[in-house]
């Protein structure tokens, strides 16, 4: 008897384990396709489809994160022996959901002009259609994620949602590619993209199915019977709590909503044309691959400390749950500062192995800010909902998305893209700090130590002279601007930063080693620390 306990936990750990790599991949996929899409597509073409994508990853996270992680902790809570109450929620859930999902489809299909015409793009609104169908998978698809993960069987809602994403992917790239060879306008190779979401739905859908038939789950699905007496208290659970869980998950799409519906119409009101203003806000949008990918790394740093934050709260062991909160924050700062400057410092050659050419290069440079500041966000959140505050984060992303709003109505009038940039960095900057006052309040100590911030803006300092310094050397010593040669002259200065940036900060005792022991690559990470303790004994 003395070994289910264990067991039990290694088989939680070994779930969360598994939705963590799915978690990752997914992000992973779904920031690096957008790179080979703009390359095959171009501005324009990319303008088009990062115009619809919002619509799409919202019902993505709704299905992934928000009704699943609500579905599955209520059935983990309440079930029972007979079932009946796994029942009422399963049926409940799927009822709540299938309203949503019928309103929203209804709503993004029958409103496609309109959304388009308020885009002042009236061509988009049969992407919009298209979009709209990925709402109506979303009820089954959640409450099968929901129903596997409440039973701590991972597998299913892993394997579905990289499958899902992979076939989204390899959609998006191959119509693309087939639709410009054959000569089609933009808006129908954007047609073959978003369709993407209707494929990879279907098949994260079909695959979760057949987890269903082959584990004979389906007995579970008969017979079902509603008790209305909770109907009503699931309903509500499903829905406030939900985005809750989510809202973290949708700050970035948010974001890029704010710009679907209003940056193109800005830029026309400045004075430019039409093809030109659809070809900087696609210049613009190079920038939320870049942001994407950064954040994930910052992210999944940080998230990995979540379990041991909630284990210490559970504990009620206050000294040790403010360290790891320490940790967790650290952490995202200093992925988060390196990430941002490194991009920064190597913007222009990285923007030309990335997108065939320079433009925006400023505009860029401004928006990889935004890095260090979703890294944080990302982080401070995940602690205040494992300290068990869910609503605070959802009441900051409102202020924060209203921010973006303001500001890009004051500042895109004057300095156009780089106007939109700025105001995205400053609304997730205002963002940031109202995360930490929330966790100040909660906490009542103080969370980066002084010390730690002077480590990391040394480490930053020296990263950024010693790629300044390679960037000057390599144009000159080279001649012409080739892709070929930005490629070198990125890799290269990516390589020489993140070396000088870790060693320096390992060097000056940014981590200790027992902080370390609870991050990914501790291994190397450990035997750094050991030779440089080693070289400063000698000296």
């Amino acid at each position: 008897m003395a070994e289910k306990p264990n067991k039990t936990s290694n088989e939680l750990f070994r779930g969360a384990l598994i939705l963590s790599a799915a978690a990752i991949i997914v992000k992973v996929l779904s920031a690096a396709y957008r790179i080979p899409y703009q390359n095959i597509a171009g501005d324009i073409g990319f303008y088009i489809y990062q115009q619809v994508y919002p619509f799409y990853g919202v019902a993505f996270t709704l299905s992934t994160i928000g009704f699943p992680v609500v579905i599955s902790k209520l059935i983990a809570e309440r079930e029972s022996s007979n079932n009946f109450a796994v029942k009422d929620i399963l049926v409940t859930s799927f009822v709540v959901l299938s309203s949503i999902s019928v309103m929203m489809f209804a709503a993004l299909f029958l409103g496609a002009d309109w959304i388009a015409g308020w885009m002042k793009d009236p061509h988009l609104a049969g992407l919009l259609r298209i979009v709209a169908y990925s709402y109506l998978l979303m009820p089954i698809s959640s409450v099968l994620r929901g129903y596997f993960q409440g039973i701590n069987d991972m597998l299913p809602t892993a394997s579905s949602q990289v499958a899902e994403q992979c076939i989204r992917v390899l959609t998006i790239l191959v119509l693309s590619t087939i639709f410009v060879h054959q000569g089609y306008s933009d808006y129908v190779v954007g047609k073959g993209a978003v369709l993407g979401s209707v494929t990879g739905g279907i098949t994260g859908l079909v695959l979760l199915i057949a987890f269903v038939i082959l584990r004979e789950e389906w007995k579970l699905f008969l017979r079902m019977r509603i008790k209305p007496v909770n109907f009503i208290k699931i309903s509500k659970a499903l829905v406030f709590q939900g985005l809750a869980f989510c809202i973290t998950g949708l700050i970035l799409i948010l974001f890029q909503f704010v710009d679907s519906l209003h940056l193109y119409s800005l830029l026309r009101e400045t004075g430019m044309g039409e093809r030109e203003a659809k070809e900087w806000k696609g210049v613009y949008d190079r920038g939320q691959p870049l942001l994407q990918l950064g954040t994930v790394v910052a992210n999944s740093f940080a998230l990995a400390l979540v379990p041991v934050i909630s284990g210490f709260v559970q504990s009620k062991s206050q000294f040790e749950l403010l360290n790891k909160i320490k940790l967790a924050l650290r952490v995202s700062a200093t992925i988060g500062v390196a990430a941002a400057i490194g991009l920064v410092v190597t913007m222009k050659p990285v923007n030309h192995m990335l997108f065939t050419d320079v433009k925006g290069t400023i505009t860029l440079a401004i928006f990889s800010l935004s890095i260090l500041f979703t890294s944080l966000i990302m982080a401070e959140a995940a602690v205040i909902q494992s300290l068990g505050h869910s609503f605070a984060p959802v009441i900051i992303t409102i202020v924060g998305v209203g921010s973006k709003w303001a500001l890009n109505l004051v500042l895109v009038p004057h300095y156009k893209i780089a106007g939109a940039a700025s105001a995205t960095v400053l609304a997730y900057m205002i963002m940031t700090v109202l995360f930490y006052v929330v966790l100040r309040v909660h906490i009542k100590k103080t969370l980066i130590e002084k010390r730690y911030v002077l480590i990391i803006l040394k480490s930053t300092v020296y990263m950024g002279t010693a790629v300044v310094l390679f960037n000057c050397l390599f144009e000159w010593m080279t001649s012409g601007e080739s892709r070929l040669l930005a490629t070198v002259q990125a890799l290269t200065g990516v390589g020489i930063g993140a070396a000088v940036f870790v060693m320096t900060a390992i060097r000056a005792g940014l981590f200790a080693e027992e902080e370390l022991s609870l991050l990914p690559l501790v291994s190397k990470l450990k035997r750094l620390i050991i030779t440089n303790r080693s070289i400063r004994n000698h000296e």
